[in-house]
Formats: C-alpha cells, structure tokens, sequence
C-alpha cells in the first residue's frame, strides 16, 4: 500500500482574505484614533497658547503700572513703556494688541511659533491669531481685546474659537 504523501506549502485564498480584512480594520481604527489626537493636540496647543498670551499681558500690566511714565491713567489713554530694550504700547494699562506704525505691542512681546497673527483683524485694542496647520484656521483661532469705557477702568479679554481645530 502506498501513501501518497503531498505537503502544502503557502495559504489558501480563504486564508489570506481573511488576513487582508483583520489588517484593514486595524488600520481604519488606527487612522481613527490617530487623527483624533491630532486634533487634540491643536486643542492643547490654543489652550496653552491662551494662557500664554494670559501670562504675558498681566506680567507686562505690573510692569506698566510699575513705571510711572505709563501708569498715566487705566482708563483709554495709549502710553508705553520698556519692556526688554522693546517701548512697547498700552491701553488701559495692557499691551496693545497689534501697535501703528512699526511700534511693538503684545505681538513683540510674544514668540507665537505657529500662531501667527491677522493684521487686518487686529488693531491696538485687540489682536487675532490663528493657528497653522488647522482644518480651519478662520475657525481654530485666539482673540486678544481690551474693552474700555470712559469712566471704567480697562478689561482685557482672550477667548478661543477651536470648532475648527
């Protein structure tokens, strides 16, 4: 009696099928939680960038009222004074968000990396920063402001718009 003895060598097409799907889903759930992060990250990165932004407009508020050739009046009137070697403009006491003419301001007094600023949303009593690389960067954004009244002292305002990062 012969045995006929015949090894296979390889997989069958059932086989590799089934592989090809196991290896799809992986990747489509990889890709998921991937771009997921991506976008919390630009999240995080506005977030931190706000309280940057927080951090340096109060530490250069002290330093205004601090000097007494800025610390004018806290109310409207524009003054300035020398923050690292930089005369840098304020309103009601805060740096001003994008100063006329070549001045420094908050934009200065900022290193942003990849905020950058709008020139053409921002003047001395407010400034807008979008952040590169968003979605929508008309819709992933900071926005600096300075209210003020002529019987009130000033308000400084940042808020966040991140629906597009």
């Amino acid at each position: 009696m012969r045995k006929n003895h015949t090894t296979n060598y390889g997989f069958t097409l059932v086989e590799l099928v089934i592989v090809m799907l196991i290896m799809s889903v992986l990747a489509v759930t990889a890709y998921a939680r991937m771009s997921k992060t991506d976008s919390q990250a630009r999240l995080a990165s506005l977030q931190s960038f706000k309280a940057t932004v927080l951090s340096v407009a109060t530490m250069a508020k002290g330093m205004c009222i601090s000097d007494p050739q800025c610390d004018i009046d806290q109310y409207q009137t524009t003054s300035s004074t020398t923050i690292e070697g930089k005369p840098i403009l304020f309103t009601g006491r805060y740096p001003v968000g994008l100063a006329p003419n070549g001045a420094a301001g908050l934009d200065q007094l900022m290193m942003p990396g990849r905020f950058t600023i709008q020139p053409a949303l921002s003047d001395t009593n407010r400034a807008t920063y979008f952040l590169a690389g968003a979605h929508d960067e008309n819709h992933c954004k900071l926005e600096y402001s300075i209210t003020s009244a002529p019987s009130n002292p000033s308000v400084l305002s940042v808020t966040i718009d991140s629906s597009g990062c």
